[in-house]
């Protein structure tokens, strides 16, 4: 809970709608209200999160028991399937509310990729290889300060520089 003083801070607010500071001391009470909000919002988070734990534990708990369920009847759905298939290769399990099916695919396991790479390079596939590309966004501000090229006076297109202000209230 906040302490007393806290809510003492906060219960002024709620009278001050069109308060402008004037002075120091005007100054200095906007700061301890501030932080006292910065404190009521830090114990909402506080309770919030125990909330969400708990709630999630409990969804947590709920989904595991249903999907372990789910992966039970599976099991037993497919051990099924393969006693109908090895009775008969073409037997399908087809209900209104479900079936199960197999299919047969082929499965690439990528044992060592820098191997495949190096393959690929040296006898020129190069078009199965990604390659990315991205902006080198710190150089590119060396490079072109304001947008414009330092040394041959090139304007660098689709590119928008604003200049902002950025004012900032600490509370300590």
């Amino acid at each position: 809970m906040l302490n007393t003083l806290l809510q003492e801070e906060l219960k002024e607010i709620e009278e001050l709608e069109g308060f402008k500071i004037t002075n120091i001391d005007e100054a200095n009470w906007a700061f301890r209200k501030i932080r006292a909000l910065q404190e009521e919002v830090k114990e909402t988070n506080l309770l919030a999160d125990k909330e969400k734990e708990r709630i999630e534990n409990w969804r947590e708990k709920e989904i595991k028991t249903s999907m372990d369920n789910i992966e039970y009847f599976q099991g037993i759905l497919t051990e099924y399937y393969m006693k109908l298939r090895s009775e008969n290769p073409k037997a399908k399990l087809n209900t209104p509310y479900g079936k199960v099916t197999s299919r047969k695919s082929k499965k690439w396991n990528y044992q060592n990729e820098e191997e495949i790479l190096k393959y690929l390079k040296e006898n020129e596939y190069s078009d199965l290889i990604k390659v990315k590309e991205d902006i080198n966004k710190a150089e590119l501000k060396k490079m072109f300060k304001d947008g414009v090229n330092k040394e041959t006076g090139e304007v660098l297109p689709g590119l928008e520089i604003k200049e902002e202000e950025s004012i900032s209230v600490k509370v300590e």
